[in-house]
């Protein structure tokens, strides 16, 4: 690789200033043209660089040069951007369990030490200047500039520098000028380039001094290179210097992590694993070696090359001083251990790995060391174990390892999905404190899966209980007694409660939780008083029981009636007497005694079909959530058919086969799917459920289906068109077939501006929410989002606006005069006769007597229209059979876009009328059809978004001049005018 040269020169113009400390004077600046100039008091004064070569350099001045080179500037500096890199290096947070950087900081962390490392390059200029050039320290100090760019993260300015090394540095010929090539050939005929130098020192030097530092400026001119990813010119250098025999030993091990680098950038990562390997001894100390020895299993393991990966992963352990690594570099060594191997193996690690979390040492990782066990335990596999050490793990507060406590419990929450046991799932989800760092689950389907979990815990209590219920009402009444009694006794006891009095029903009641406060029915010896007669005690008695049981009827059985509501059956196909029981029973049982819990036995014919349709509701419900909400389609079957099997006559049956039918297509199984079809059509023809399922497309709320798609367009035009006693009742036709999936955000939001106007805020603001959660990326969300809020402070703002006083200012006079100048208001106030104003179109221009457009020859005339460009026009939006809601929504739509744009924001829009059916919004003015056809095609573009909610063919655009809209107006000829405007002005109309 051929270097072009580099002006020494560059070097101290690019900036390399030095402090007003180092010299007790100001700082140099430039002048105009771009070249350094002393401050007018040290013009005549030179510095010991400048006066290099006015004398003899003997032994004694080179001593004193280097020793006070050497440790008042190079010491220093070299001082300070070591601990750039240390703090670096401690800033930075490694994941283990992803792949490593390739050095353990970033240039972000060493920039971000912008004072120190400019104190780095202040103290290196500084020992450059004011020492004799001779010096043999001058070369080092360019380095150290040249690193503190590096670190600074300015890779222009570090490659200059390098660069300016590379050729000072290399010998040079008398009378050779400065477009020199650098490099010589290695051999003469070999075709072999050097480009480094070799290093004669002799012992003196070695023991006083560094080596020269032209050869490390190529290293690191090679890895500046590759962090600007400028890979051929990083390429071209590593390869020369591969080749080049001036090289010298000491750095070859620094060319091979150079050249590691580069491949590690490339993500060529088998390659880089071996240059790496050669270069592990480059480390600057034996935590970095540790470290790059982790990444180099890391890279073996992704190649392949497990043994090699294992190999590394144990020298790793052994020589880091790090707890975390080491407890990876173990995890890892486990994992290397392929199938097949010996689960004692296996143990022995996971053994290790307990071992250490018993000691003081790694009392701070224990929860990554149990998290760790877990992920070897479940190799073997030994789900058991498994779970146990991940809630070991969960069990541990560590702030800082907050992400491994995550994962023990994600990973917990999916064990316990895939055994079924829905409702540890559930709490595991739950248990999750997830921040933006934490990248190992996707948040969206984590949060669809909780949902339906939720949904699921609530059904699988319910059966539960009420299976639980049945069974205990099927005992004897002696072995039923005996249960509750210790049933009882067992609650009482987990609550904290005192045994249950058994005085016979003579103890006082007891109303509220103060334990202090007791009322007694039939002794009140404060006012002598029988309880129902003191109406204070009675007041705060029924005040206390609403609150700990609501609101109940004077019924029999009223807490199981109250957990089971009456609800008419909705369902097509099914008998709309039959009583569809609520699903949720959680408040069946009040209260801990005998009586409560007796009183919630099914004991009674009456009281199990209640229990039962429970049940059944649930049973149902839950092969719903596993079909729609956890796609879990083997297990919606095995839901769908116990329900079926338990409760064949159930009102749900037609849905169950529904269900069937959709999840056994889902799988694969088109005899099954087949046979629950079968059996729907022929046990329920002629219902909504059998139509459903001969049009399967219906069944997928995600598909468009063109027949429901055309039924909802013509609700919707119905609602555009103002007839909305017809369109409401189409749609809760079309909605109980089928459901909210078909409703669009256009029709949600139509729905509710007509519900506005008619006063029903709350059913507009359901409709509002609906929008906003069905559909979060429409461009009607945000205006659905703002009328909510506007709804919910309705009546103040109606209040505001009433209590008003509105004062409408006096309009100007607008006075016509005849061609003479205007006459321009003076201090002196004269009188003056006002000449009657004269209506006119405010917006129009008036024309004189010399500006007239009967002078202006038309280009096109047919039917009395005439088309002249030159004359102002109006921009028309036409609006075919919309009512007037709309209307005034589509105009505050178009004033909205006339506001976010500055050019159009003065604009102003009058409402006329072509006929009974159509409105126009007449926008003005525009001085000819050009500058009208230039805003029309804004409006046009932008239509679809500023109203999204109203049909395309609902509303189109003209520009037409006064005249013409006046015959417009009376012959009604739109089509006509169309014709004459498209031939005159091109087809935009």
């Amino acid at each position: 690789m051929l270097l072009k040269p580099f002006h020494p020169g560059i070097l101290l113009i690019s900036g390399l200033f030095f402090s007003s400390s180092v010299f007790a004077q100001p700082t140099w600046t430039i002048d105009a043209l771009g070249k350094e100039k002393k401050p007018v008091e040290y013009e005549e004064k030179l510095l010991a660089s400048e006066k290099t070569g006015e004398k003899k350099f003997t032994t004694f001045k080179r001593f004193i040069q280097n020793n006070v080179t050497r440790y008042n500037y190079y010491f220093n500096a070299n001082n300070k951007l070591n601990s750039v890199v240390e703090r670096a290096k401690m800033a930075q947070k490694e994941d283990f369990s992803k792949l490593l950087p390739f050095y353990p900081y970033s240039l972000e962390n060493t920039s971000s030490q912008q004072i120190e490392l400019d104190s780095v390059i202040f103290k290196a200029t500084g020992g450059i200047l004011l020492h004799d050039l001779r010096s043999d320290w001058v070369d080092n100090m360019y380095l150290l500039i040249g690193k503190a760019y590096f670190y600074r993260n300015e890779m222009d300015s570090a490659a200059l520098t390098f660069q300016f090394i590379n050729y000072n540095l290399f010998p040079r010929k008398k009378k050779e000028d400065d477009n020199r090539i650098v490099g010589t050939n290695d051999a003469p005929g070999t075709g072999n380039l050097s480009i480094a130098n070799k290093e004669k020192r002799n012992i003196l030097q070695k023991v006083v001094s560094l080596p020269p530092s032209r050869n490390d400026a190529l290293i690191w001119l090679a890895r500046t290179f590759t962090y600007q990813e400028a890979f051929g010119d990083a390429a071209g250098l590593i390869n020369i210097l591969q080749n080049d025999r001036n090289l010298p030993g000491r750095l070859q091990n620094d060319l091979q992590e150079v050249t590691a680098f580069w491949f590690f950038k490339q993500n060529n990562y088998d390659s880089a694993a071996v240059h790496l390997e050669e270069a592990l001894t480059a480390s600057d100390n034996k935590q970095d070696q540790s470290r790059w020895e982790f990444l180099l299993g890391q890279l073996y393991e992704m190649n392949g090359e497990y043994d090699k990966a294992s190999d590394y992963y144990v020298n790793a352990s052994k020589h880091t001083i790090d707890p975390v690594l080491d407890i990876h570099a173990r995890l890892n060594d486990a994992k290397m251990l392929r199938e097949g191997a010996d689960p004692k193996q296996l143990d022995k690690s996971i053994n290790n790995l307990l071992a250490m979390a018993k000691k003081d040492r790694y009392e701070n990782y224990r929860d990554i060391l149990y998290y760790s066990a877990a992920q070897i335990a479940i190799k073997k596999p030994d789900t058991i174990n498994t779970m146990a050490y991940l809630l070991k793990a969960t069990s541990f507060n560590n702030p800082a390892n907050l992400s491994y406590k995550n994962k023990s419990f994600f990973e917990l929450g999916n064990l316990a999905y895939d055994l079924g046991d829905f409702k540890s799932a559930h709490s595991y989800y739950d248990s999750l404190q997830l921040s933006a760092t934490d990248d190992f689950v996707d948040v969206k389907e984590l949060n669809e899966r909780k949902d339906g979990l939720a949904k699921l815990v609530l059904k699988i209590e319910n059966i539960k209980r009420e299976d639980s219920l049945q069974l205990i009402a099927a005992l004897s009444p002696a072995e039923r007694d005996a249960y509750i009694k210790k049933l009882v006794k067992k609650l009482r006891k987990e609550k904290g409660v005192k045994e249950e009095d058994n005085s016979g029903g003579s103890a006082p009641i007891i109303f509220g939780n103060d334990k202090n406060i007791v009322t007694d029915l039939f002794d009140n010896n404060s006012k002598g008083e029988w309880y129902f007669y003191n109406n204070s005690l009675r007041g705060k008695g029924f005040a206390e029981f609403g609150r700990k049981w609501g609101k109940r009827t004077n019924v029999d059985n009223w807490r199981r009636k109250s957990a089971s509501p009456i609800q008419t059956g909705t369902s097509p196909g099914g008998d709309p007497s039959a009583p569809n029981a609520a699903i949720d029973s959680a408040n069946a049982i009040t209260a801990i005694n005998f009586d409560a819990l007796m009183d919630n036995l099914p004991l009674t014919a009456e009281e199990v079909d209640s229990s039962n349709a429970i049940i059944a509701i649930n049973m149902f419900e839950k092969g719903e959530i596993f079909k729609n909400d956890l796609q879990e389609y083997f297990a919606a079957i095995n839901e769908y058919e116990a329900y079926l099997e338990r409760f064949p006559g159930h009102v749900k049956r037609a849905d169950a086969y529904i269900g069937l039918f959709y999840c056994y297509t889902k799988i694969g199984n088109t005899g099954r799917a087949n046979y629950y079809k079968n059996q729907l059509t022929s046990k329920h023809s002629g219902s909504m459920q059998a139509m459903l399922i001969e049009n399967p497309a219906l069944l997928n709320p995600n598909e468009k289906n063109p027949k429901v798609t055309a039924r909802y367009e013509s609700i919707y035009n119905m609602f555009i068109e103002g007839d909305f006693t017809a369109a409401m009742a189409e749609k809760k036709k079309a909605d109980s077939i089928h459901g909210t999936n078909y409703w669009t955000p256009q029709l949600l939001y139509i729905e509710s501006v007509h519900h506005i106007k008619e006063n029903n805020d709350s059913t507009a603001i359901a409709s509002l929410n609906s929008l906003q959660t069905l559909y979060p990326e429409s461009p009607l969300t945000p205006k659905a989002a703002i009328l909510v809020e506007v709804l919910g402070r309705r009546k103040e703002i109606v209040a505001y606006l009433e209590s008003l006083e509105v004062t409408r200012e006096e309009e100007d006079i607008i006075i016509v005069a005849e061609d003479k100048e205007p006459v321009k208001k003076t201090s002196t106030p004269t009188p003056v006769t006002i000449v009657p104003p004269v209506k006119v179109q405010p917006s129009i221009k008036q024309p004189s007597r010399r500006d007239s457009s009967a002078a202006i020859q038309p280009i096109a005339l047919a039917a009395g229209f005439a088309i002249q460009p030159e004359i102002p026009h109006y921009v028309v939006m036409l609006l075919d059979r919309v009512d007037g809601v709309y209307i005034n929504e589509a105009k505050n739509a178009v004033t909205r876009f006339n506001k976010e744009s500055m050019a159009t924001s003065k604009l102003m829009i009058n409402r006329d009328t072509l006929d009974a059916s159509r409105t126009m919004f007449l926008l003005t003015t525009f001085t000819d059809a050009s500058s009208a056809i230039t805003y029309m095609d804004k409006l046009k573009k932008a239509a679809p978004r500023e109203m999204s909610w109203l049909p395309a063919n609902k509303y189109s655009f003209f520009i037409i001049s006064e005249n013409n809209l006046q015959l417009l107006k009376t012959n009604k000829d739109l089509e006509g005018y169309r014709k004459l405007l498209n031939e005159s002005l091109g087809n935009k109309f």
